[in-house]
């Protein structure tokens, strides 16, 4: 399969398809044991595991400029008025992804030597996908995950959602989208949905500049549920937003993990049906599993909450920024 470029191939894939194959393969074996046993395989036929490279790199210098920039005008901001912490129950960042019913990996096995690796993307077995909207604070406040599939609102894939039995009764809130795309009835959807229903004081929320983010509908809601609205400059989401900065690689670990551990004792879903319940349930229980501490981290890690002792007023002094140059 790598040989012919078709699809990245994992350990964790050649433990789901070797229980496939060989029932017999886990009886008396634990999952660690066989998990040496595959490094052994991979020895003997000379592979090895390596990062895919088919992505472009981008020099990281000038968008980290930015990204401090951004970090201490939010610190200034957050710090200026007020004093203590608990200011930061209501600071929350938003951000989107698209979860796959069988997620890419980072790294492939491969044979050793080889100069480049790459794969092959979109691929149709695993291009069944759907948008998850998830939000959380700066202390690891989690907010109901909202996933979107494709399908139309009032036909059947929207009425299947709408009688799952995690639908708004548990940690999930489920829609559909023509193309499971964010657009602007979907964001309002989410504000309504899943953001005003939890807010209890006016809040500060965080969002990537997504050209719909910022229309005056969408910032009407907003305002609406007593939320205000920063937004983390263009091209420096991997720095400055800490979702995307240290939260979502965590999450699609749980989802690819878990996905791993359904088809190793369950089949591969037959259709849209079974694959919308199995993506539900994956993305459900991958949100629970991301700890409160992993996103304090990612805050702290983007440069938006400060670290260290403050004063004895609790107040915890920020520089405040440079002026902006005049062009």
């Amino acid at each position: 399969m790598r040989k012919n470029k078709v699809r990245a191939v994992t350990s964790r894939c050649l433990l789901m398809m070797s229980a496939h194959l060989e029932p017999r393969f886990l009886l008396g074996r634990s999952e660690q044991a066989a998990v040496e046993y595959l490094h052994l395989f991979r020895s003997r036929n000379g592979l090895s595991v390596r990062r895919i490279t088919h992505k472009g790199r981008r020099k990281r210098s000038e968008v980290q400029v930015v990204a401090d920039e951004f970090g201490l005008a939010m610190r200034h901001k957050m710090e200026m008025f007020s004093a203590g912490t608990e200011k930061y129950n209501h600071f929350y960042n938003m951000d989107q992804t698209s979860i796959y019913i069988d997620m890419n990996p980072k790294t492939t096995i491969t044979f050793r030597g080889e100069r480049d690796v790459d794969v092959v993307q979109g691929m149709s077995e695993n291009s069944f996908r759907a948008s998850v909207f998830l939000c959380a604070s700066a202390t690891g406040k989690k907010l109901p995950a909202f996933i979107v599939f494709s399908g139309a609102t009032g036909g059947p894939v929207h009425c299947e959602l709408q009688a799952h039995p995690l639908h708004k009764a548990d940690e999930v809130v489920l829609t559909v989208q023509m193309n499971a795309y964010c657009d602007e009835r979907i964001t309002i959807e989410w504000v309504n949905e899943v953001r005003t229903p939890s807010v209890t004081f006016c809040r500060m929320l965080l969002l990537d500049s997504l050209k719909v983010h910022k229309m005056g509908s969408v910032r009407a809601k907003l305002e609406e549920a007593m939320t205000g609205v920063d937004f983390v400059p263009a091209g420096a989401t991997g720095l400055a937003q800490p979702m995307d900065v240290f939260v979502m690689r965590v999450l699609k670990h749980w989802c690819r993990e878990l996905y791993v551990q359904h088809h190793i004792t369950n089949d591969f879903s037959l259709n849209a049906k079974e694959r919308r319940k199995l993506i539900t349930s994956i993305v459900h229980e991958a949100w629970r599993a991301v700890p409160p501490e992993t996103i304090q981290r990612g805050f702290v890690k983007a440069g938006l909450v400060p670290i260290g002792p403050r004063m004895v007023d609790g107040t915890f002094r920020v520089a405040e920024p440079p002026a902006p140059e005049l062009v």
